[in-house]
């Protein structure tokens, strides 16, 4: 949740106000929460005063005739059910406060552009070469064969899930080993997390209520993760870290589950868009004075897999209508794919600042003793199943077969991907 002391300062409120409208938020949205907030105000200060005027009166009545004692008991009596009802009144009205706040996305940093997913700004280009079209080049499926094998895929779970075999499944455990050696090696330490999380940690994330259709929940109220950074950013859950600790930095690999539930007709072929994929998530947690430092940290370190891999690639900063709703600036990485002639995203890096640890009540003690809400990071290090297509495709050899990068030989027992019989 932002800051809402943001749109309760008159100083502060227009520009709040027009940072969300960058991100498409109407301005009835920020208008409900804040009639909301001005009405729990005041059903919680009167609801303070009835208390105090309990409190007032339990120190007079032990001294009191036994007139006036009758008589303030009868008032209390009163006060009694005057409280019980603004209770529930003030109930109702903070959990409508709530929902109303949890409505809207993050506010976007300053250098953020406005518009949607078109008004994308190009950062910087890799120095790699986009390999030579001249011969055209063939679809990882066509060079893959049936290690790839979504047939049986679809025939055990459905649409969008796969079989990897043979030297594809020991080719995505070598470039695991080799991704989490290279974070160990930064001061990343690593994390084996849970993939199921309870209502409270996924809603505290952020991805419930404006991407709750995307999520997979069990029978056991339990929620599977999209991405590892869900239960990484859960796991301080109201806990007061250390400042002295930061930046703190979590590598995790885990299995991603994602309905997919906004991308119908979208990719439906292959393995770019799957319901179950594997990915090695960065995540970082530091003061909002080093949150930007350490957001261009994670993009040099999704660069560096990217030059290891001698991958072509861009990166961009998203619009802000085009942000996800915890985010307030994303990078994203995206890399050309040689049988489609075009960048795809293979990566994404996000400050979603004090946004997830307002609602997961993560802060930290300041120098001065007060405490304040930690900023935290998120990043793609590899998501296994859009890296293999861009190395197979970008490394393809006439013959078929897939020449493989230096860095992963040291990995693998063998240093090409053969071709199709």
């Amino acid at each position: 949740m932002i800051d809402i002391a943001l749109l309760r300062n008159e100083e502060t409120k227009e520009a709040t106000i027009e940072a969300l409208g960058k991100r498409g938020v109407a301005l009835v949205m920020v208008q409900e929460l804040l009639e909301l907030d001005k009405k729990w105000i005041t059903a919680s200060e009167e609801l303070e005063n009835l208390k105090a005027k309990k409190k007032e009166a339990s120190k007079i009545i032990p001294s009191a005739s036994a007139e006036v004692k009758m008589q303030i008991l009868e008032e209390m009596k009163v006060v009694d059910a005057e409280e019980k009802t603004l209770a529930e009144h003030e109930k109702k009205l903070a959990q409508d406060r709530e929902i109303a706040w949890k409505k809207l996305p993050n506010i976007p940093l300053p250098d953020v552009q406005a518009g949607g997913e078109q008004d994308s700004f190009l950062v910087i280009e890799s120095d790699t070469a986009i390999p030579d079209s001249s011969a055209t080049p063939k679809n990882y499926m066509e060079l893959m064969g049936n290690r790839i094998d979504m047939e049986r895929g679809a025939k055990v779970a459905g649409a969008r899930f796969t079989y990897l075999s043979g030297d594809m499944a020991r080719l995505q455990l070598g470039i695991t080993s080799y991704v989490m050696d290279m974070l160990a090696q930064e001061g990343f330490t690593q994390v084996a997390p849970p993939v199921l999380l309870n209502q409270q940690a996924m809603a505290g994330m952020g991805y419930l209520d404006q991407a709750g259709d995307e999520v997979y929940q069990t029978q056991d109220a339990l929620y599977l993760v999209g991405t590892s950074e869900q239960s990484l950013g859960a796991m301080h859950m109201n806990e007061i870290l250390d400042s002295k600790t930061f930046p703190l930095r979590y590598a995790a690999f885990t299995p991603c589950f994602r309905r997919e539930a906004g991308s119908h007709g979208k990719d439906v072929k292959g393995i770019l868009r799957l319901h179950q994929f594997d990915k090695v998530e960065m995540f970082s947690i530091t003061t909002p004075e080093k949150s930007e430092e350490e957001h261009q940290f994670l993009l040099a370190r999704q660069r560096a897999i990217m030059d290891a891999f001698a991958l072509p690639y861009r990166v961009v900063r998203l619009a802000a209508d085009d942000l996800g709703g915890p985010s307030a600036k994303t990078y994203d990485i995206e890399t050309w794919i040689p049988s489609q002639q075009t960048y795809r995203e293979t990566h994404s890096t996000s400050n979603t600042t004090d946004y997830q640890s307002r609602r997961l009540n993560i802060r930290y003690k300041t120098e001065t003793g007060d405490m304040q809400k930690v900023h935290m990071l998120n990043g793609t290090a590899i998501a296994l199943s859009r890296l293999l297509i861009a190395l197979i495709e970008n490394h393809q050899k006439a013959d078929g077969s897939v020449r493989l990068p230096v860095c992963l030989h040291p990995y693998l027992p063998f240093q090409n991907l053969a071709p199709v019989r």
